[in-house]
């Protein structure tokens, strides 16, 4: 069965191929795979989902990173839930594919839900109460949007991410407007909130870090996985 993969960030993307497709345009990145860079946010992964589908693929992969919500959890451990919770919302993956993605994969694996929202979570005080209320373990802005169109559709999806910043941490409020919507540096706008808030170099370079972590647990899986072990 061929694999749609639905990716928010250039660094997640560069995790699966060198060559980043343009936006709103498809790519393939092996037999059977194809790739879409969506940026940020359910409405675009929605539309790169939908797309994807109108392109033939039998099921669907959100693949990429997320931030924390279980003070449990550290950067850089992988998440493979069992379930996806948006918009109202609860999305189960598919449980076969799901074990076999698991099997294939050395060291932890998470499997608590995954709650997905329209906006970032950056307080550590919103990721207590999304924690509270959701009991999801992370959280994320597209794998929901990618369940509801997988599921409408009647096809599988699997969603396979990677943790940032965990519960504890406030995101810097320069690290939010530092990039655009698929984590491109914007260089100047970033100068002028550090010019106001220099204090939050030291943030911004732990930010780095665990991003750093995150996206090298995604390409140690996806080297373990291999295209034949990630499709259906």
């Amino acid at each position: 069965m061929s694999l749609g993969i639905v990716v928010a960030l250039a660094a997640e993307a560069q995790v699966l191929t060198e060559t980043l497709p343009l936006a709103g345009e498809g790519i393939d990145i092996a037999p059977g795979l194809r790739l879409r860079l969506c940026g940020m946010g359910p409405e675009p992964a929605a539309q790169a989902a939908a797309a994807l589908l109108a392109e033939g693929v039998g099921a669907l992969l959100a693949f990429g990173t997320a931030g924390g919500l279980d003070p449990a959890l550290c950067p850089g451990i992988l998440l493979l839930p069992e379930r996806v919770i948006y918009s109202g919302g609860d999305y189960a993956v598919a449980a076969s594919w799901r074990s076999r993605v698991a099997a294939r994969i050395h060291g932890e694996l998470v499997s608590g839900p995954l709650l997905t929202v329209a906006n970032a979570c950056a307080q550590s005080g919103q990721k207590q109460t999304l924690h509270a209320r959701s009991g999801a373990v992370a959280v994320d802005m597209e794998s929901g949007a990618v369940a509801a169109v997988a599921t409408a559709a009647g096809k599988p999806f699997l969603v396979l991410r990677a943790l940032v910043d965990p519960a504890e941490r406030d995101l810097p409020l320069s690290a939010m407007v530092a990039v655009d919507a698929y984590g491109h540096l914007r260089l100047s706008a970033l100068l002028a909130a550090l010019a106001r808030r220099p204090w939050e170099i030291t943030a911004l370079l732990r930010l780095g870090r665990e991003m750093s972590a995150a996206l090298q647990s995604l390409r140690s899986a996806w080297q373990e996985l291999g295209p034949l072990g990630i499709v259906p």
